[in-house]
């Protein structure tokens, strides 16, 4: 017998690849990993330089981690191989934890706020006003106020330009002594100052109410209730017009289209009228947000309608409509009294465009086309010297300079220039010496009117808002900061800022009789502003 037959067979054992061990996660090596996360950052990447407006942005790193965290989940589900109890549990794990946090928003440029459960959403805890009104109160009531040059009476001021006069900024602006700061309910509306009273709304549950506050204290005279809410996921819910004061009433705009005039002392109800009923139109996304202008004694709206039903008039004493005129779509943007080459005229910058009709009939007298690719016009057009016209648009439109002008008795609108220097996405702007200075996706901008040039770009103040007093911009930023900057071509100087209120903040701040108004969805505060 050989060596090798009478040697004994070693016993072998067979050996399993480690991929088909049940036990064992099948990482694919990291590939799937890599790959996935790889695909994130590529689809960012590509989102951020395809897109030219940052809402865009934000919706592609939106939509890129809700891909991700479904190619994540298909894999682990499907493609891992841990034991089903690991694959479950960690799923199971991972709702768990999702569901301890809460969107609460969006910001400006679309980016999700996210926030945990046990942070409460603010809510308006103010009572009711009193029954028994102190002397104090029942003077302020009994008195008939007309508007002066240091009152606020309606959206942006007395010609809807954002630009206060009266008043002189100082550097003892920057410790301006807080009057008061009060909780109240949600919405982007902003205040109304007339005398010792200002006016806002704002939504408490299922009810919109337009409220009444002494404007030194804070303290609430009266409040009118409508049975509606308006709500939607980025803007939230809540009233986004601003009331406007005039011929003694108070004449506000909710976001479902109710029209009511109050009576500014006591807010019992002269009229009221739903806009989109009597239109035949439909509400827009974000709500009707156009803050009523009063000429005269006609109170005008845009509620969007077609077939003459865009702009609408309706008397101030009892709310019959008077006329209605031109087609398109609502949009943002409220009714503005300008004066071009001479002649009144009100202009409205809807879904389509700027329109302009003459006072008084609503007659049509000229529009331009100029509209963003959603169809969302915020911004109040600004008026350049006698004859041009400044709009300015976000979602990566940009600006244009229009010059207006009455040939043989026709009106003509010439397109002088277009820019992406400044897009104003829901952000005004203010006109000085021939530069408008506005927020530029979340940074302050100032441009060239004439020739739509750059002169510079910088503070970032978030999609806030601003205000001009002479040479100084007033901006409310979106985090509650109240900044100062000096509204100089030559370059940006921010002369100081301090923090006003908590929160998201998109409403206009208001300088009414040397006191400084600013709230957004969840507070509001007034601050005396001095001058020496």
């Amino acid at each position: 017998m050989s060596d090798s037959e009478s040697a004994p067979t070693p016993e072998t054992t067979p050996i399993t690849p480690a991929d088909t061990l049940p036990s064992k996660i099948r990482w694919g090596g990291a590939k799937w990993i890599v790959g996935i996360f790889t695909g994130f950052f590529l689809l960012v990447y590509i989102g951020s330089k395809m897109a030219d407006d940052d809402t865009f942005i934000g919706t592609a790193f939106t939509a890129c981690c809700l891909l991700t965290g479904i190619a994540l989940t298909v894999w682990w589900l499907l493609l891992s191989r841990a034991p089903w109890k690991i694959r479950l549990g960690a799923i199971v794990g991972v709702v768990a934890v999702a569901s301890m946090f809460r969107l609460q928003g969006f910001s400006g440029n679309f980016m999700p706020t996210i926030v945990p459960r046990w942070k409460k959403a603010v809510k308006a805890e103010r009572p009711a006003a009193e029954e028994t009104k102190s002397d104090t109160q029942k003077a302020i009531l009994s008195a008939d106020y007309e508007p002066t040059d240091e009152d606020w009476p309606e959206f942006r001021g007395p010609r809807r330009d954002g630009i206060v006069r009266g008043a002189k900024y100082s550097d003892a602006w920057l410790k301006a002594e807080m009057l008061w700061r009060v909780p109240i309910g949600e919405g982007w509306s902003s205040f109304c100052v007339v005398g010792p009273l200002a006016f806002t709304q704002w939504q408490e549950e299922d009810k919109e109410v337009t409220v009444c506050l002494e404007a030194t204290t804070g303290t609430e005279v009266w409040r009118h209730a409508d049975d509606t809410r308006f709500d939607e996921a980025m803007g939230g819910p809540g009233p986004r017009a601003t009331p406007t004061y005039a011929n003694g009433r108070l004449f506000v705009l909710g976001a479902t289209g109710i029209l009511n005039c109050l009576n500014p002392n006591t807010g019992d109800v002269h009229w009221s009228v739903n806009i989109l009923e009597d239109a035949k139109a439909g509400n827009i996304q974000w709500a009707m947000s156009g803050s009523p202008l009063v000429l005269g004694d006609q109170v005008i709206v845009s509620p969007g309608g077609s077939d003459g039903a865009n702009l609408m008039a309706y008397g101030c004493s009892d709310g019959e409509r008077i006329w209605g005129a031109g087609d398109g779509i609502a949009s943002y943007s409220s009714p503005q009294l300008s004066r071009l080459g001479g002649v009144d005229q009100i202009l409205i910058f809807n879904g389509v465009g700027v329109f302009a009709h003459e006072p008084g009939s609503g007659k049509p007298l000229w529009n331009h086309p100029f509209t963003s690719s959603p169809k969302i016009c915020v911004a109040q057009p600004g008026i350049f010297g006698e004859t041009s016209v400044l709009l300015s648009l976000g979602y990566g439109k940009g600006s244009i300079l229009l010059d207006v002008e009455l040939k043989d008795g026709k009106w003509k609108s010439t397109e002088r220039w277009m820019s992406r220097r400044l897009k104003s996405k829901f952000n005004d702007f203010v006109i000085r010496d021939g530069y408008a200075y506005g927020i530029d996706e979340g940074i302050l901008a100032c441009i060239d009117v004439a020739t739509g040039e750059r002169a510079w770009k910088g503070v970032r103040c978030g999609y806030g808002q601003l205000l001009l007093v002479e040479d100084t911009l007033v901006i409310l930023s979106e985090r509650g900061e109240v900044i100062f900057v000096k509204a100089d071509p030559e370059e940006d100087v921010e002369l100081g800022r301090f923090k006003a209120i908590e929160g998201k903040t998109w409403n206009h701040p208001v300088i009414a009789n040397g006191l400084l108004f600013v709230r957004n969805a969840s507070a509001a505060a007034c601050f005396r502003l001095s001058e020496k």
